[in-house]
């Protein structure tokens, strides 16, 4: 049964969203009221793994029996993927990745990122993380598995988020230009060289992504352009767009679906790509990120 993991920066669950039922269950990170801020979610097995910016902790929960355990870091932390048995997060405060043994229970390595690392992507064909800091418009590639520095990449303004082709090599970048008065821009950089391969300007806030390698396109969330965009990635071309009522964030496509995370609606958007239809699912707030298992 597939569903979706939302993070709720302002509400101490993740919202799961079984795709069959379009039903929110709550999964609690906190029973008290305190905030955490999550911001990041990996999932392995029966396992979801928290990312929290607004204290030292990331956190392990079993979907299960919701039982959760901390991990003390002693940063925050925006985002994080568990590989190997070692925990990959990125923290905002230090400007690092730092890398925690998950068996011998402690951290180890630490490796310096750009400034404010907000989010990372891991691909296994390349065995790179690349890591997204907003501050400085950079990537910072590292390879798992030697834990070292591979290089930096020079991006555009703003990067918000950065994930890689299903070839291991080419990394699609969202340049948000975010609170300047201009549009965005998505582009696409080799790993290997450090090369700007293509770039396309888009509408305002450029923030988030998902391929469809089938239909051979990716989706792009525009958060201030209250929409998103369609680029065909044989032309990299912009071919439609999809107005959204709101500001989008996470993105997420499932057959003729899109998911789409509506920040300051505090909803879930389930389009139909053939007739437009729209269903709203009430979630957490201030929701961002949106993950699949």
């Amino acid at each position: 049964m597939q569903s979706l993991y939302i993070c709720n920066v302002s509400s101490n669950y993740i919202s799961r969203v079984c795709l069959d039922s379009d039903k929110e269950e709550k999964i609690y990170i906190s029973m008290d009221k305190k905030l955490l801020g999550s911001h990041g979610i990996d999932l392995s097995d029966e396992k979801l793994y928290v990312a929290a910016n607004d204290n030292y902790n990331f956190y392990e929960i079993d979907i299960k029996s919701k039982n959760v355990k901390n991990y003390y870091v002693g940063m925050l932390t925006n985002d994080l993927k568990l590989k190997n048995n070692y925990m990959y997060l990125i923290c905002s405060e230090n400007n690092c990745l730092i890398i925690y043994d998950m068996v011998e229970d402690h951290l180890c390595y630490e490796i310096e990122c750009g400034n404010y690392p907000h989010s990372m992507d891991i691909s296994d064909k390349s065995k790179l993380i690349s890591i997204t800091n907003m501050h400085n418009n950079q990537l910072t590639i590292v390879n798992y598995e030697e834990n070292d520095f591979v290089r930096n990449i020079r991006t555009g303004n703003l990067p918000m988020k950065s994930k890689f082709h299903r070839d291991g090599r080419h990394i699609f970048v969202c340049e948000s230009n975010l609170g300047d008065e201009v549009e965005g821009t998505f582009s696409v950089y080799d790993s290997q060289t450090g090369e700007k391969y293509k770039s396309i300007t888009l509408h305002k806030s450029p923030i988030d992504m998902c391929f469809d390698y089938e239909a051979n396109i990716v989706f792009v969330s525009n958060h201030l352009g209250n929409c998103i965009s369609v680029i065909d990635l044989s032309s990299f071309k912009e071919i439609s767009r999809i107005d959204i009522c709101g500001t989008p964030r996470g993105i997420y496509k499932r057959g003729r679906f899109l998911y789409v995370v509506i920040s300051d609606k505090d909803k879930l958007l389930k389009y139909d790509i053939y007739t437009k239809d729209e269903e709203f699912i009430k979630i957490g707030s201030e929701p961002t990120c949106i993950y699949s298992h």
